[in-house]
C-alpha cells in the first residue's frame, strides 16, 4: 500500500509540474508582467509538499517587510526543496536569480522565462555584469529578487563562502538584503536524490539589511554581516 501511494503522489507531482508549466507558458498571452507564473509556482510548491507530506515552518520577522517596497532575499542553499520551502514561505513574491543553463530545461526553463526570472551567465563576467545591471534595474522598478550567495547547493550541509555579485546588485539597486535560512531541506531530499521524503522544514526570515548609502568600498563588510547573520539563524 505504501509503495502504491508513493507512485501516486510522484504521478500526481509530475501532472501538476508539467501542467503548472504549460499553463506558466500560456500564460505570457494575456500577463507579460509574469506575476501568474509566481501565483502558478506558489500554488505548485504547495501541491508537491502536501502531497510528500512536507510541512514547512515560518520564523523570524516577515511582518517587518514593508507591502510594495522591494527587496533581496539571499538563502543558505541545501536541496532542491529550499525552492519549493522558499515560494511556500516568503511574504511577498519574488523572481529568482539562476544561473544560465536552467532557462534551456524544456517547459521548467521556459516556464521561469515566462515568469520573467533572471538567469546569470556565470562563465562571462562582461555578460554577469550585463546581467547585474539589468537586475538592479528591475529591482528599482519594485520587483524583489531571490539568490543563493553559496552559487551552488552545500554538498556537507555546511555554510559555503559567498560569492559577491548579490552584493553588488543589492548595493547598486539600493535594495535592503533580507537573510534567510533554511533548515531541514537537505535531510529530505539530499543534493543527487530522486525521491523527496516526508518531514519538516523551517525557513526563518532576518530583519532587513539596509544598503542606503553603501557603495563597493562596502561590499566585503556586507557580506561578512548577512553571512553572519544567516550563520547564527542556523546556529
Amino acid at each position: 500500500m505504501q509503495s502504491l501511494r508513493t507512485v501516486l503522489n510522484a504521478a500526481l507531482v509530475a501532472v501538476a509540474t508539467i501542467g503548472g508549466a504549460i499553463v506558466a507558458l500560456l500564460s505570457r498571452l494575456w500577463d507579460s508582467s509574469g506575476d501568474t507564473v509566481i501565483f502558478l509556482a506558489q500554488w505548485w510548491s504547495r501541491v508537491i509538499c502536501g502531497l510528500s507530506g512536507v510541512k514547512v515552518e515560518v520564523q523570524g520577522n516577515p511582518q517587518l517587510l514593508e507591502r510594495g517596497r522591494p527587496y533581496v532575499f539571499m538563502a543558505n542553499h541545501l536541496s532542491t526543496v529550499d525552492i519549493w520551502a522558499l515560494f511556500i514561505a516568503l511574504p511577498v513574491p519574488v523572481r529568482f536569480i539562476a544561473k544560465k543553463q536552467l532557462a534551456a530545461i524544456p517547459l521548467f526553463g521556459w516556464a521561469m522565462w515566462a515568469g520573467r526570472f533572471i538567469f546569470i551567465d556565470r562563465h562571462n563576467a562582461t555578460s554577469a555584469r550585463r546581467t547585474i545591471d539589468h537586475a538592479a534595474q528591475r529591482i528599482r522598478e519594485g520587483t524583489s529578487v531571490l539568490l543563493f550567495p553559496e552559487g551552488t547547493r552545500s554538498r556537507d550541509g555546511q555554510l559555503q563562502p559567498f560569492k559577491k555579485g548579490g552584493f553588488h546588485l543589492a548595493i547598486d539597486a539600493g535594495a535592503p538584503i533580507v537573510p534567510v535560512a533554511l533548515k531541514g531541506t537537505r535531510e529530505l531530499m539530499p543534493r543527487g536524490a530522486l525521491r523527496l521524503k516526508p518531514g519538516r522544514v523551517t525557513v526563518i526570515i532576518g530583519d532587513p539589511i539596509s544598503t542606503e548609502g553603501l557603495d563597493a568600498e562596502h561590499r566585503n563588510e556586507l557580506l561578512d554581516k548577512v553571512r553572519g547573520q544567516i550563520a547564527a539563524m542556523l546556529a
